[in-house]
């Protein structure tokens, strides 16, 4: 173990080495990345080599009869006419059945720990080991009101004075009179191994899916918090957070069967809620890549999709095979319309074709393998790519938009100085002994005086600048006006107008001051007055 864990130490690092030039640019650290998939290894190898040292003995080839007239039993089973098949194609059905086997187990005398036999069926069963009653999970029966349902999942005990060297005869009463669908397997696993609690074998089987359920939970939390800060959206970015939700509850669903020792009725309850969560992950992954994807008729895509994907899930022949129907048909149809879109030079879809075209090969090469737990390393596989590619989306966008700010903020200042320079808020005086900026509001009025201009303040001060009356005309704002060749005066201190005899006037400020307006600007000044 440590020596494979070595060898993917040094992989880890030259794919470290090689891909560390081309991430400068993103949100994802290739050295957390790189350490999530050297876990995930180390798992999977360390979880086989445990698989391999605990189970001991796998049931996989049985002789089956079926009892019409109760008339066989446990002891004169090996004298009946009964059919050969694998285990996993035992139909039990609403009829009493009995399967049996032989086999070897070694020495027992080399055995140190409590053996016992490990059976999941939906079934009530009675089991007999080399003529011996061992157990009773339920109790089965020719007649469907006599039977009492046992639990998917059960252990019993094996004495270690019924273990044989040779020849062990395991021999399994069923009836299956409560299961409401005939859509999985009756019996999909019998193991003699090591006496443990159900559940706690059946959540070793699970642990390696811990990896996948962080990868989802990680990725599920930041694309709600990218959906909900981005406030124009990318398009297709809205499904994803679904999906990877609805492959958690896929998964934990999946997982439940080892923290709930429920009847096996209710075993085809937990296969029909993982088909449907199954088949809306799918259609989530349909919508993600047509609202991406696809720029006109989505509607029409995605209904023509989904009816392709539901007649396949119906065509299938055990929920097995529905449930990755339910996800391999809209992979496959995602695929064939990124491919399309990659054809088109379209952004992204190169990457997101062959993303799908991997996981679409990967199921189709082992359907029956591929629904356990590497459905969930591949999905999980499937949705970080989709993670890592919105994240470098979403640093390319965010640095575009810092970009524009920057730009309009320059944009802005050139406005603004040129406004300034157009329009003023402040002038520059030159005074007897200093300079000073003004600001134009609280100017009142300017008076000419030869090559000096006499300017009075609204704090009472007049000061004295040496500029001509014509260039500072020329400098204050459009909210001065020329009322006289002598003076100049802020329109917004303005209070009124006095007209005199002589066709002049007097313009009455807000400051208290009067200045003078000449014949000649009086209709001018009377006009823009109103």
């Amino acid at each position: 173990m440590q020596a494979v864990a070595f060898l993917l130490q040094k992989v880890v690092k030259i794919i470290r080495m090689s891909v560390r030039p081309f991430m400068n640019q993103t949100v994802i650290n290739i050295n957390h990345i790189c350490g999530c998939f050297l876990a995930i290894f180390t798992m999977i190898f360390s979880t086989q080599l445990a698989a391999d040292e605990f189970n001991k003995y796998f049931i996989q080839e049985v002789r089956v009869c079926y009892d019409e007239n109760e008339k066989i039993s446990s002891k004169s089973f090996f004298l009946q006419n009964c059919k050969a098949m694998p285990l996993s194609e035992v139909k039990t059905g609403n009829k009493l059945t009995w399967i049996g086997t032989t086999f070897n187990l070694g020495d027992p005398e080399h055995i140190d720990k409590p053996v016992g036999l490990f059976f999941s069926a939906q079934a009530a069963a009675e089991f007999y080991f080399n003529g011996e009653l061992i157990g009773r999970n339920g109790y089965p029966s020719l007649q469907a009101e006599e039977e009492q349902p046992g639990v998917m999942d059960f252990v019993t005990y094996i004495p270690k004075g019924l273990l044989k060297e040779h020849q062990n005869e395991l021999v399994i009463k069923l009836s299956s009179h409560h299961k409401a669908f005939d859509i999985s397997r009756s019996i999909p696993l019998a193991i003699v191994t090591y006496y443990d609690s159900p559940q706690d074998i059946v959540l070793h089987h699970y642990l390696p899916t811990l990896v996948p359920l962080g990868v989802l939970i990680i990725g599920l939390i930041f694309l709600s918090v990218l959906v909900w800060q981005d406030l124009s959206p990318r398009r297709g970015t809205f499904w994803l957070p679904i999906l990877s939700l609805l492959v958690v509850l896929q998964l934990l669903t999946e997982v439940s069967r080892g923290l709930v020792a429920y009847e096996y009725p209710y075993h085809e309850v937990r296969l029909m809620v993982i088909l449907l969560l199954g088949t809306l992950s799918g259609l989530s992954l349909l919508l993600y890549i047509i609202d991406g994807f696809v720029q006109n008729h989505r509607k029409a895509c995605f209904l023509l999709s989904m009816l392709f994907t539901l007649v396949c899930i119906y065509l299938g022949n055990t929920i097995e095979n529905k449930t990755v129907f339910a996800i391999q048909v809209p992979a496959g149809v995602s695929f064939l319309i990124t491919a399309f879109q990659a054809f088109n030079r379209q952004e992204n879809a190169r990457k997101h074709a062959s993303a799908l075209f991997i996981f679409f090969i990967i199921i189709a090469v082992n359907p029956n393998q591929f629904l356990d737990l590497y459905f969930y390393y591949f999905v999980a596989a499937l949705l970080l790519f989709f993670f890592v590619q919105h994240a470098i989306a979403y640093k390319h966008e965010q640095s575009q938009k810092q970009l524009a700010q920057q730009r309009a903020a320059q944009l802005q200042q050139a406005l603004d100085e040129y406004s300034e320079q157009q329009t003023p808020s402040k002038i520059k005086l030159n005074l007897a002994d200093k300079s000073e900026w003004i600001s134009c509001e609280n100017i009142c009025f300017v008076k000419g005086a030869r090559d000096y201009v006499e300017i009075s303040l609204l704090d009472r001060r007049n000061v004295l600048h040496n500029e001509t009356l014509t260039l500072m005309e020329e400098k204050l704002p459009a909210t001065f006006l020329r009322i006289h060749r002598s003076y100049i005066v802020n329109k917004q201190l303005i209070q009124s107008l006095e007209k005199l005899p002589s066709g002049g006037g007097n313009l009455i400020l807000s400051s208290g001051d009067t200045v003078p307006v000449s014949r000649r600007i009086m209709p001018k000044i009377r006009k823009q007055l109103g």
